[in-house]
């Protein structure tokens, strides 16, 4: 799957499914897109509230350092990769990140 293409809030729900996180609560996903707000409102192992991996560095970091994912400044983008997954090229790094956390499930479950 492309995820590039996916919006902010597209990839930050697909990583907190892929890293345990649950719905906040019976009304499905909550989060918005409007007025650059991409988080989604979870229910987790260690956190209650907005989840936004793709911008917070608080909300990656623990995904960044269990699965090794790497950066390196290419000067006008960031090369992003872990083993077993083609790098992602991104001028954000944080989503880039996310991005090869999801491709790494991908590869996990193929």
């Amino acid at each position: 799957m492309d995820y590039s293409q996916l919006s902010d809030f597209e990839i930050n729900k697909r990583v907190a499914i892929a890293t345990g996180h649950k719905k906040f609560n019976g009304l499905g996903w909550q989060g918005t897109q409007e007025d650059s707000c991409s988080a989604v409102i979870v229910r987790g192992p260690t956190k209650i509230g907005a989840f936004d991996p793709c911008n917070n560095p608080a909300d990656a970091w623990q995904i960044i350092e269990k699965y090794r994912i790497s950066f390196l400044d290419q000067l006008t983008e960031w090369c992003v990769d872990a083993k077993g997954v083609s790098p992602i090229f991104d001028i954000r790094p944080l989503r880039a990140a996310m991005i090869v956390f999801l491709l790494m499930q991908d590869a996990n479950n193929a």
